[in-house]
């Protein structure tokens, strides 16, 4: 690593120093069972007991609309070969279309909440809404997991990285996926 000092980042551009973050499907439903998909990777846990995990939103977001109404959704983990259908998701909006029967992904009941899950997923998480928050232009959601799911041999206690190629959103349309090393520090 240099020793150089660091350069300063526009901070229009702070968040992206976070980054890469998994590019999560969120699935949405309303009550007359209109369905709708987004991509967000502003996704945190919170809590392990009772499991909670937290994203944030714009408010002006359909997915939002669906979300504030059924106070439920899903979680959906994809691999890095999704690619065009997490990118589609994440840029056209579900108000006037239906981009989810346009992603080819399928779709499978959850068995806690309305919204599905999306079967070619390597994980997908249920969730109920606890709370939201209002932060600058966005909006907090914070859920309890209800039942989480693994794609079988992917997922012990950590995913097994030379199996599950996790997709990562770098920001704006630049992804990435983790490396198929596991890597942990030297015992002392």
């Amino acid at each position: 690593m240099s020793s150089e000092e660091l350069s300063e980042v526009p901070l229009k551009l702070a968040t992206r120093l976070l980054h890469p973050k998994p590019a999560i499907i969120v699935i949405s439903s309303d009550s007359s069972g209109r369905i709708n998909g987004m991509t967000a990777a502003w996704i945190t846990p919170i809590a392990r007991s009772p499991p909670t995990v937290g994203f944030s939103i714009a408010p002006q977001r359909y997915t939002y609309e669906l979300i504030k109404e059924s106070k439920e959704f899903t979680l959906n983990v994809v691999d890095a070969d999704r690619v065009n259908q997490v990118h589609l998701l994440g840029t056209v909006s579900g108000r006037n279309r239906d981009k989810l029967k346009e992603s080819g992904l399928t779709l499978i009941a959850s068995k806690n909440v309305k919204p599905p899950r999306i079967k070619e997923a390597l994980a997908a998480l249920e969730c109920k809404i606890k709370n939201e928050l209002e932060i600058g232009d966005r909006i907090f959601i914070i859920a309890e997991v209800v039942a989480a799911y693994a794609r079988k041999g992917l997922f012990t206690e950590v995913y097994d990285p030379e199996k599950a190629r996790i997709l990562m959103h770098l920001g704006g349309a630049n992804y990435t996926t983790i490396t198929n090393q596991l890597i942990k520090p030297k015992e002392k």
